[in-house]
């Protein structure tokens, strides 16, 4: 406890100490997004034999993260008004406590309304707060530094399954979610500690464990008002549920496509993780390139990537093939999260980054609200997910025409 008190009451106002600030996103990012994406898959079966529910009934509460999305304008202007710390504290919280209640579920109800629980907060937790975060610490080497920063969806996505999959052969899933509610505390921690917008070398609440409102700097951009009479913004509102297609319909039933096609657990896990890994590289990748050609261009190409991916996966068959379509797949998924933030702040700027992105991420309710269900339901109903699949290439690549009309360059 004495360690624990230093380590919390030390001062770190070192030159380096803008990449602790970063790695704050990259940690909550592995496990709020991590045991979200990756994790799910593992409990279908097991709360499956404990309440007989269908996988359907069990997908459908990953459309609760469609409560996530009516959300974020919300978060967006608590993001905008007191800054990304106490935003990304309360929502590190809120999903945390959702893990610590399921074990206690007992009716298919219970599970929805902790899903409700802990899809409200999600966006508070990584989209919204790295994007101000590395707008306002970085101006030069931006795309890269949002890659690396939302690299920790993907870096979840390696280590959660393997980790969470041992406790559950091991435990129990009871167990299995206490377990991440543990990872959620310890990435709320560091968040106390070092989280900050101040750059102030000499003040002690750069690194202070209270919660500061240092967000009442004025940061250029547009307002949410002069933004919504832009074409841009409405371009965007239609291209944000496409680009959340791969995440919602495709990613969760990803090892289920494979397993039903006779491949084995094993094999069809380590796809995940090749995913997972060629997502980690797609960020950094291409944010460096959305620095080059700017983020639309970036995203048309990585659009056009991600559907390469889904076309492979059409067939699942094991072996190298299946490894070239995790990997070409989460090549081009990976992009989205910081070529979309990049997209969005160039055009409106940081001044009220968090009510634009937040009410354009309205527009994704449709494809978190409606994926999971759909995956469910192609597989319930043809015994097969090819028709999601199929109906993901189409909607991505109606995506790439649409970001064609979109105006070229950096405003901000």
């Amino acid at each position: 406890m004495t360690v624990f008190k230093e380590f919390m009451s030390s001062n770190f106002n070192t030159p380096g100490r803008v990449w602790l600030i970063m790695l704050a996103p990259f940690l909550v990012a592995t496990v709020s997004m991590g045991s979200y994406q990756y994790t799910h898959g593992l409990f279908v079966d097991p709360l499956g034999q404990a309440f007989g529910w269908s996988r359907t009934e069990v997908s459908a509460s990953l459309s609760f993260a469609a409560v996530g999305i009516i959300t974020a304008p919300f978060l967006g202007r608590l993001l905008d008004k007191y800054g990304a710390k106490p935003v990304m504290l309360c929502s590190v919280a809120i999903m945390g406590s959702s893990f610590v209640l399921r074990p206690f579920m007992t009716e298919l109800w219970h599970l929805y309304a902790i899903s409700f629980l802990q899809f409200m907060a999600i966006n508070g937790t990584v989209m919204l707060p790295a994007g101000r975060l590395v707008g306002i610490w970085f101006k030069k080497n931006r795309g890269k530094v949002l890659g690396i920063t939302m690299m920790g969806n993907n870096f979840g996505g390696l280590v959660l399954p393997p980790v969470i999959g041992a406790i559950l052969v091991t435990f129990s899933w009871q167990i299995a979610y206490y377990g991440i509610a543990i990872m959620f505390a310890l990435v709320w921690l560091y968040t106390l500690k070092f989280v900050s917008e101040n750059k102030s070398s000499d003040s002690k609440s750069n690194m202070n464990t209270r919660i500061s409102t240092d967000s009442t700097q004025i940061l250029p951009g547009m307002t949410l008002q002069e933004a919504i009479k832009t074409k841009s913004f409405y371009l965007i509102a239609i291209i944000t549920p496409i680009g959340s297609l791969a995440f919602s319909m495709v990613l969760p039933h990803v090892i289920d496509n494979y397993t039903n096609a006779g491949v084995s657990l094993l094999t069809a896990a380590s796809g995940l993780v090749v995913l997972s890994t060629f997502g980690m590289i797609g960020k950094i990748f291409w944010g460096a390139i959305g620095e080059k050609i700017t983020g639309r261009k970036a995203l048309m190409c990585s659009f056009s990537v991600t559907i390469v991916g889904t076309i492979l996966m059409y067939n699942p068959v094991g072996g190298p093939l299946l490894w070239i379509a995790a990997a070409v797949f989460g090549l081009g998924m990976g992009a989205f999260g910081p070529l979309y933030t990049m997209i969005v702040q160039d055009l409106f700027g940081l001044r009220n980054y968090g009510a634009i992105s937040g009410l354009l991420g309205l527009t994704g309710v449709v494809s978190f609200g409606a994926g999971p269900i759909m995956g469910g339901l192609s597989y319930d109903l043809a015994g097969t997910y090819k028709p999601i699949i199929l109906a993901a290439s189409i909607g991505i690549a109606i995506g790439v025409l649409l970001l064609t009309q979109l105006p070229e360059g950096r405003k901000y």
